[in-house]
């Protein structure tokens, strides 16, 4: 048995399953390792969630640049034609 998804990450619903069916057969629970689990999945996915963010701001940034680039070049022509005239 595996406790990952295949792409390196834990599965942690196969981990908690895993985990409860050992204190079962023990013939205990030790309910903070369930909250360890509970608390890495969290972990997990909030990392996951700000990586996805970090990503999207970035591309943002670099829209935003080359809109401003373009807009400063559209500027620079429309005075260049007031100039002109």
């Amino acid at each position: 048995m595996s406790g990952n998804t295949g792409n390196g990450r834990p599965d942690y619903g196969r981990l908690r399953d895993s985990l409860r069916r050992l204190f079962r057969d023990a013939g205990y629970v030790d309910g903070e390792l369930l909250e360890w689990v509970d608390a890495a999945e969290r972990d997990e996915a909030e990392r996951e969630t700000a990586e996805r963010l970090r990503a999207e701001n970035e591309r943002l940034r670099q829209e935003l640049r080359k809109l401003r680039a373009v807009q400063a070049a559209g500027m620079s022509s429309r005075l260049r034609d007031a100039l002109r005239e």
